[in-house]
Formats: C-alpha cells, structure tokens, sequence
C-alpha cells in the first residue's frame, strides 16, 4: 500500500509537472520596426467612406514575388484579394473580387447566402503548396467559411474564382470571447507536405486563444470539417509587459520547420507580439514583442497587426496591420487624435528578418530592397539605425 501511494504521489507530480501554469515562460525579445504606408497603384492613400474604412487588411502571403491580402467586412474591398508588392507597399493593380464559380445547375444554399453579403468578413489567407493557382480563404463573421480560391491569370489580369465553401462549426464546449462573433477563426495555414490545414481560433471563453487542424481534403469537402484540437499551452504565456491590459489572441498564422520540427508562426494582434509555437511540443518556444513605428520611427498608440507571411528563401517575415475601426486609437502617441495618414486608416507593412524573429542563424542574404527612411544610416553587415541612435533593425 505504501509503495501504491508513493506510485500515485510521483505520478499526481509529473502530471502538475505537464500543466500549461507550470511550464516555464518562453523567452522573450523585443524587435522595433519602421513601417511603409500601403497605398493604392498610383502611390494615393485608400481613405474611409462611411462605414468603410479603408484597405482594412487582414491576413497575409507571399507567392510569386508578391504578397496577398484580402479586405474584412469594413474594407474598402470586402471579397476582394489584393496584391501588394513588398518593396513599396503599393498595391499592384486594382484589388481582385472573389466571385463565385457560375452555377451549372442548382447552387448550394452557401454560394446563395454567399452571393447575399456584399461585406463578408475574410480575416484569413494561404497558400496551398504545390498548387501555384489555389489559396485559401477564411471568413470569421456572420458566417464562418473556409473558401477554395482559383486564380486564373491571362495577358497579366488576375481573375479569383470561389470553387467551393465549407461551413465551419464550432467544437464542442468552445464558445468565442463574450460571445462575440468577431473572436471567432481568424487566421489558416496549409501544412508544407498540402496534408493538414491549421486554424487559428481567436479567443475563446477563458480569454485563451485556440489552433485546430483538419485535413486539407475536408476543409475543401463543402461538409463541415473535423477539427481536432492542437493543445497549445497559452495559459504560459506572460502578459507583455509594458502592455499588462492586452489580453492575448491569435489573429493570422503561418506554418514553416524550425530545426526540422513543424511549427507555426502567429501575429498575437492585441498583444503586437510574434510568438512561434512547436507543433510536436505543443507550446510557445519563443515571443518577439513588437515596437511597431511609423515610417518616422515615431510610436503608434494602437498598430492592430493582423497578417503575416513568411518567404524562407529570401529570409524575409512582413507583418500588416488591419486599423482600429473605432475610436481614435490609431493615431501617433504622443497625438490626443489621429492625423495625416492615421485619420484615412492607412495600413502599415512592416518587414524584418526571419531568422531574426525565430532566434536562429541568419539565412540567406534578402534579395528584396529594404526600407530605409530619410536620417537613417545602414552599415555593411544590415544594421539600420535611426537618426536619433537607435537600431530599428538588423
């Protein structure tokens, strides 16, 4: 009996031991960035009309040379995707309309209702491996879809075509933050191998946030997928600091292999964090807390960071943000409102090393040209200083 108790008190130990509280921080660094205004083709800001406000961004990939977006339901262009290309932040022709394929016959009651909401609420992008014409779209409210996107380009005009949606239920017991539909699924990624399709639930109930995968098959099947839980351990992560009010979330993801392991990278929006998670030790390795400037170097109140993508070959991450829609919270800190670019919702897109936010050895020189600002200086091995002394970036 003596030795079952032992048995039973080494084992209650080992499984405190296994417990998200009693995991141990992950490290921390701080990285600040200066951004570049994304503004339309001909370099003129996509300013507000009423409900509207703006670009409005949200999720983010690179393909081709160019990164993709696409607008939520306050865009400028809601079902649109849009090009931006990463080396000045201008859009690359006009945004893309994601229209259904033409019915064939009788169309499903998802493409009707689809077809009746001028404003659908895309907060999510990726690409598919492999497959150089096919993305995938997430929509968060009013319905939550994930949408199989074709692209089909001739003489240098894209055209999205949406071939099927797939309903997304919620799982069992998980309820969004307050019951607010707009903390729902916000971010997906596809696994490097096409299998498995990664989702990122915003914030649940318990102020924590959620990643599920299903099979990529299923996420296109048209039939509510299966999702299984990633058990992520988020109740280890610390609140940040120097913003111990924001509560954490997750609001885009991208999947990648950090020493051969598959992980995932995740833009923590209220938060302004990066935080890269081992999908096989189902916790947060390590965080990066963003200092988020404006191209002035100067610091924003409310950046909203809301998409991110990743290109190992030029070992490049760009981040943008999606601006605060209520309020005067996207303006310059040190503004009581906002002014200039601020006050027409101006995106920011932001770029840096990726081996610098994953903590490991340098990759490859980037070949895409970098942003350095009037007053700043570079030295030979990539360190920017701004002109007031400070490293922005390295």
């Amino acid at each position: 009996m003596f030795r079952i108790l032992i048995l039973l008190v080494l084992a209650g130990a080992l499984g405190a031991s296994e417990t998200p509280s009693a995991r141990p921080a992950p490290p921390t660094v701080t990285i600040a960035l200066k951004g570049a205004w994304v503004l339309d083709a001909d370099g003129k800001p996509i300013g507000p009309q009423g409900f509207r406000r703006g670009l409005q961004p949200s999720g983010l990939v690179y393909r081709d040379g160019r990164l993709w977006s696409i607008g939520d339901q306050r865009s400028e262009y809601p079902n649109h995707v849009f090009r931006i290309d990463p080396r000045t932040g201008r859009l690359i022709g006009k945004p893309i309309r994601l229209d259904p394929e033409p019915p064939a016959g009788a169309e499903s009651a998802d493409f009707q209702e689809y077809r009746a909401i001028p404003n659908c609420d895309f907060e999510g992008l990726a690409v598919v491996p492999g497959a150089k014409d096919r993305m995938l779209a997430l929509t968060e409210d009013k319905t939550p879809w994930i949408a199989d996107v074709r692209l089909e380009e001739s003489a240098g005009s894209f055209q999205a075509r949406l071939k099927q949606l797939t309903r997304i239920t919620l799982p069992p017991g998980i309820t969004s933050w307050r019951n607010d539909p707009n903390y729902r699924f916000e971010g997906l990624c596809v696994s490097d191998d096409a299998a498995m399709v990664y989702l990122a639930f915003e914030r649940a109930e318990d102020e924590l946030p959620r990643i599920y995968s299903t099979p990529l098959a299923e996420a296109v099947s048209g039939s509510a997928p299966r999702l299984v839980e990633v058990p992520v351990a988020f109740a280890a992560v610390p609140l940040r600091a120097d913003k111990p009010k924001a509560r954490l979330n997750v609001n885009d993801i991208q999947f990648l292999r950090t020493d051969g392991r598959p992980s995932l990278l995740a833009v923590l929006r209220d938060q302004e964090r990066v935080a890269t998670i081992d999908l096989e030790k189902h916790e947060v390795t390590r965080i990066v807390d963003l200092q988020l400037l404006d191209p002035e170097g100067r610091a924003i109140e409310w950046v909203s960071p809301e998409g991110l993508a990743v290109d190992t070959a030029s070992d490049r991450l760009w981040i943008i943000n999606d601006p605060d829609s209520v309020g005067t919270n996207y303006r310059l800190r040190d503004r009581p409102a906002p002014e200039g670019p601020f006050a027409e919702y101006s995106a920011l897109l932001y770029e840096v090393r990726l081996s610098e936010v994953l903590g490991v050895a340098s990759g490859p020189r980037p070949t895409v040209q970098k942003t350095v600002q009037k007053g700043d200086t570079e030295d030979g091995g990539g360190t920017v200083q701004s002109g007031d002394g400070k490293t922005l970036r390295k």
